[in-house]
């Protein structure tokens, strides 16, 4: 069984999960929205593992790169437990709509695809408007 997840620091995650729900029309994942209340993230990270059996499939999916939130997930990652750091809407979507099984290469991809989705529009309506003369 996959389980996802969308962790964040304060309510990037809880963003992201409307944003996936309106956009792909699912809502079946576990958010993590840190420091807005007293809770330890640690005993978060737990709970949600705690309910999870030991050869699910996993996808987490974070705001920040090496920051608190990803680091909490970090000893959990395993070959059927993915950590992804940095995440987008592109990107989230793209993942969580995978219907296969997850790999690191079939990972990469999307999060090359994303990466490459990022652009500076200024620069972008440059190019076309000169190629169209």
């Amino acid at each position: 069984m996959r389980h996802v997840i969308l962790a964040s620091h304060h309510k990037f995650a809880a963003g992201l999960a409307d944003t996936i729900e309106f956009i792909g029309g699912i809502n079946e994942f576990d958010v993590i929205c840190a420091y807005v209340d007293e809770t330890p993230l640690d005993d978060q990270v737990k709970a949600l593992f705690d309910e999870y059996g030991a050869n699910d499939e996993v996808l987490i999916l974070t705001d920040i790169m090496q920051g608190s939130v990803n680091q909490a997930f970090a000893p959990y990652m395993n070959g059927h437990v993915f950590l992804v750091a940095g995440v987008n809407v592109a990107c989230a979507l793209e993942l969580v709509l995978t219907p296969e099984p997850l790999t690191y290469d079939a990972i990469e991809e999307v999060l090359a695809e994303a990466r490459n989705s990022m652009q500076l529009m200024n620069r972008v309506a440059v190019e076309a408007a000169e190629g169209d003369e």
